[in-house]
């Protein structure tokens, strides 16, 4: 019988280590699905307005900059002549708000292709401050002996998917409305828009009020660039799961199961605003969206997260009902036969298979119940009647029940969920080893020798 027993485990082993084969096909379902919902979230961007980002408003006047500069030329007698030649220098003024207020409440919903959901929002932007003058005395200062001629000044504002701008906006500039036209009008970029305002001052620094209202349309995340002096972003959403982007975390934040409140400040100590600047001045304006902070709307956990890190745990279930049903067969002398521990192990997988499925259609939780309550059911009738014993494949179903449900407890918690899972393990080796403290393993697999026994047969040294 000890032969037979420990070949019987060699096949179990062997049996355990096949059954990881499903598993690892089910991680690779989950693979799948993930990357066909990556494909529906692209297919919808292809027809709604994409993640975006604001940036601006971001004043630019062009100006010209002339000056008398000596110049030698060799004339056809091979002499050289000294003339005056006038140049001129062409550059770009730009000016960042003195102070900068963003106010934006979020309405975010799902939308589908096929299954699968994916985050859209509609967004109401007001966005209001002042600019100052002062760069632009600083430069007629620098250039007091030179002449400039300026060009009108623009205000232009950066987007992320120019499709989200809803409507168009009006700018309310120094008491004026002014409508905005499409396109960002900076170098290298095509989203946004902008608006040519009335000539500045140029006899002494002043504050310029603006403000302007926008709806824009998104999906999956929403920033906003901290590109002023000083910056105060205060965001609303009906979202409850934000996820917060950005170097720098909002100082106030209230999040519910409704939605959430959050608020960030900064200066252009905060970031290097004037990098930024000078790289667009060079060309590069979509620097300008770098410096942004913001949320993306995420589910803490999805159902294939979730789905995931349930199939890693049936090794766990897999062997800890062989170990019960290897436990029952000596204890009770009864005979299971391999291909019964097969279907065994069979059914724990399909209860991923099921959950995986099912969750696709209807909530997590659902999901999980009715996947769990029916691999439960089948195996508890099973156990009865390989057992032989309706109570003891109650029992068997009664601790299948209670890993189930430990697991979807561990399945929720996101920062302790290898805590648990550890826990968990902990507590059923250790359940195991005191239950099984008093066997005498000898006896229960036929060995015919008691270990007291073989030590008297051994010679003395």
């Amino acid at each position: 019988m000890k032969q037979n027993f420990y070949f019987k485990l060699g096949i179990i082993f062997s049996l355990i280590l096949c059954l990881m084969l499903p598993q690892s096909f089910m991680l690779d379902l989950v693979g799948e699905r993930q990357g066909w919902r990556l494909q529906a979230y692209q297919s919808i961007e292809q027809s709604w307005p994409g993640m975006q980002t604001v940036a601006g408003p971001l004043m630019s006047i062009p100006y010209h900059l002339s000056y008398n500069a000596k110049e030698k030329i060799i004339g056809a007698d091979k002499k050289e002549t000294e003339i005056i030649k006038e140049v001129t220098v062409h550059d770009v003024l730009y000016i960042i708000p003195k102070q900068l207020n963003i106010d934006s409440k979020l309405e975010s919903s799902l939308r589908y292709r096929g299954i699968y959901g994916v985050p859209v929002y509609t967004s109401t932007v007001q966005l209001k401050g002042e600019f100052s003058t002062k760069p632009l005395m600083d430069l007629i200062a620098r250039n007091k002996d030179y002449k400039i001629s300026w060009d009108k000044p623009r205000i232009s504002v950066l987007v992320g998917d120019q499709r989200g701008i809803a409507t168009p906006p009006n700018l309310s500039w120094n008491g004026a409305k002014i409508a905005f036209q499409p396109g960002g009008n900076l170098p290298g970029t095509l989203a946004g828009m902008h608006v040519t305002v009335p000539d500045i001052n140029q006899e002494q620094e002043t504050r310029i009020p603006f403000a302007f209202d926008m709806e824009l349309h998104g999906m999956r995340s929403i920033n906003f660039a901290l590109l002023s002096e000083n910056t105060d972003v205060r965001l609303a959403a009906n979202w409850p799961h934000p996820s917060f982007t950005g170097k720098l975390l909002p100082e106030k934040r209230d999040i519910t199961g409704q939605g959430f409140n959050a608020q960030w400040r900064a200066s252009s100590f905060s970031y290097d605003v004037s990098n930024a600047i000078e790289r667009c001045r060079k060309g590069e304006c979509l620097s300008l969206l770098e410096n942004a902070v913001g949320f993306d709307l995420i589910q803490p956990v999805d159902v294939y997260q979730q789905s995931e890190r349930s199939i890693k745990y049936a090794e766990l279930f897999i062997i800890l009902t062989f170990v019960a049903l290897i436990l029952f067969e000596l204890l009770k002398k009864i005979r299971i036969h391999p291909i019964q521990y097969t279907l065994v192990g069979m059914a724990l997988l399909v209860f991923y298979l099921l959950l995986v499925s099912l969750s696709e259609h209807i909530q997590f939780l659902l999901a999980y119940g009715i996947a769990a309550f029916g691999s439960t059911a089948l195996l508890t009738f099973y156990f009865g009647a390989i057992l032989r014993s309706g109570k003891l494949g109650a029992i068997l179903g009664a601790g299948l029940s209670v890993l189930y449900v430990s697991l979807y407890v561990i399945l929720q918690a996101e920062e302790s969920a290898l805590l648990m899972g550890s826990l968990l393990l902990f507590i059923v080796l250790a359940a195991l080893m005191l239950t099984t403290r008093h066997f005498d393993w000898y006896a229960l697999t036929g060995q015919s020798d008691t270990p007291s026994e073989i030590q008297q047969q051994l010679p003395e040294s």
